[in-house]
């Protein structure tokens, strides 16, 4: 029997190879296995396919030239996350991002990475995993497209609807008994409430599309919360409720988007006056904390149980028994935006006793003037050079170092930002490695090399920091995505002193 035994094992072993190729032959996403030097040892036939390449002949060539199909943006960022993972396999995808997204001719393909560990936990290689996504992004795209369409296509008769019903209202009221004008108001609540709804879809439709940016500008939340509070209060009289506004004084401005964080404080004044009942109070109290503003709008309505303080933040989320209307896009819409804006919002509640919903943004410690912001103080005493080829991320970095009273040249240029430094008192760089002309490696090379801009601390801001770069070479290095207080932290220590 032993054997016996000992012969099948051997067999099982003989077959085993032709057993995995034939498994990895059978899936629709694409798989890689490179060693720890980053030698393709597997290439499956899909991934080839993907890849355009010959699966027999992919064994031996190193991953890089596997993905030389690829956009060097993408070979960067695929590359890039290898090497955090060779660094370190073992806590490797704990916290891990979302998904790479990399696009192949007229494919959009994501890619997962995950260590191969042997039996002692010896690291020995990377597999890549590659799945074809085109058709689920073309879909959320359409979808999108028709979010649109039909908003579109909406607002004109909602405008009839709305406009004419209040024209109605206005110019008929002395003639129209109580149950006639109450028809009017349901008419014009009803249209409030789908024009709402529309906002809604397509504001977080843009968001989960990528395409909704914010208007950045000095906004006063004194401004917008007085402003909110007028159009809610006719609410609350209507329900026999008392609201306070209680703004401390001298709250420092913030740096956003004025229409939305109004969207914002809107759906919250509206949420409670309509979660309390008549009697009751709603209060929105503005303050300063720290280096951040603070608004709470509290209630003395029905509460919210522990379990539930988290779900209404889910999209379309309806609780049990709920003879509410309403698709509960509102709060997660508020927190979402809330976060775009580098805040936080959060609840606080006890059943009966009512809830506080609140959120903090950091401060903008200057208040707009002719258009631009205008800093307090002495003049700018650091120029700092942004080198981004990203023109949302070099805008929020450039918004942020000049509120703080940096002057800031920017380029998405490698050979311009070489250019610049030699032209300019340049004190401190922001590299970006991925450029449209040359590689911000070239840069720090070249900007190093040269003995006029050898001294200019250079801080690398990318998704991962390039093999071989010290602390001779760079001053610091900032991970996408990044926040703002981070940011301004490692510039302010990278700077010379004096």
């Amino acid at each position: 029997m032993d054997a016996e035994h000992k012969e099948n094992q051997d067999i099982q072993r003989e077959q085993a190879p032709a057993v995995e190729h034939a498994i990895l032959a059978s899936i629709a996403e694409g798989v890689i296995v490179s060693d720890s030097e980053e030698n393709v040892r597997l290439c499956s036939q899909a991934a080839a396919r993907m890849l355009g390449a010959d699966p027999q002949a992919a064994a031996g060539l190193s991953v890089r030239e596997l993905l030389a199909v690829c956009s060097d943006y993408d070979q960067t960022l695929i590359m890039e996350a290898m090497d955090r993972l060779r660094a370190d396999p073992y806590t490797f995808g704990v916290d891990q991002e979302a998904p790479m997204a990399i696009h192949l001719e007229e494919q959009t393909v994501e890619v997962r990475l995950a260590p191969v560990l042997t039996k002692i936990g010896e690291f020995s290689g990377v597999v890549v995993v590659l799945r074809d996504i085109t058709e689920m992004v073309e879909a959320k795209q359409s979808g999108n497209d028709f979010i649109h369409h039909v908003n579109h296509e909406m607002r004109t008769p909602l405008t009839a609807v709305k406009g004419f019903s209040e024209l109605l209202r206005r110019q008929t009221s002395d003639r129209l008994v109580d149950q006639e004008q109450h028809f009017l108001r349901v008419i014009q609540d009803n249209a409030d409430r789908l024009d709402r709804l529309l906002n809604d879809l397509v504001t977080i439709s843009d968001i989960d599309c990528g395409r909704m940016g914010l208007e950045a500008q000095s906004v006063l939340l004194e401004e917008v919360v007085r402003e909110v509070a007028d159009a809610t209060k006719p609410l609350c009289d209507e329900k026999g409720q008392r609201l306070v506004v209680d703004i401390e004084p001298k709250v420092s401005p913030v740096l956003g988007d004025r229409f939305r964080l109004t969207q914002v404080v809107t759906t919250l004044a509206r949420n409670a006056c309509r979660h309390t009942g008549p009697g009751g109070r709603i209060t929105l109290a503005l303050s300063s904390a720290q280096d951040a503003v603070r608004l709470d709008v509290s209630d003395t309505g029905v509460g919210i149980s522990p379990d539930k303080q988290i779900k209404i933040f889910q999209r379309f989320y309806r609780p049990e028994g709920s003879k509410g209307r309403g698709a509960n896009l509102g709060l997660p819409l508020a927190r979402s935006l809330i976060e775009m804006h580098g805040g936080r919002l959060w609840v606080e509640s006890e059943q009966g006793r009512g809830s506080t919903f609140s959120f903090v943004l950091p401060v903008q410690t200057a208040a707009p003037e002719g258009g631009g912001i205008e800093m307090e103080g002495p003049a700018p005493r650091y120029t700092v050079l942004v080198v981004e080829d990203d023109r949302d991320v070099a805008q929020l970095i450039q918004l942020q170092l000049e509120q703080e009273g940096f002057r800031v040249l920017s380029t998405e240029l490698g050979e311009e930002a070489l250019r610049l430094a030699n032209t300019h008192k340049v004190d401190l760089v922001t590299l970006d490695i991925m450029l449209p002309d040359i590689m911000g490696t070239e840069v720090l090379t070249r900007l190093k090399a040269d003995p006029e801009t050898a001294h200019i601390p250079v801080v690398v801001v990318s998704v991962m920091k390039p093999d071989g770069l010290g602390p001779l070479d760079v001053a610091d290095h900032l991970t996408k995505p990044f926040s703002l207080d981070k940011l301004l932290l490692t510039i302010r220590r990278a700077l010379p002193v004096g």
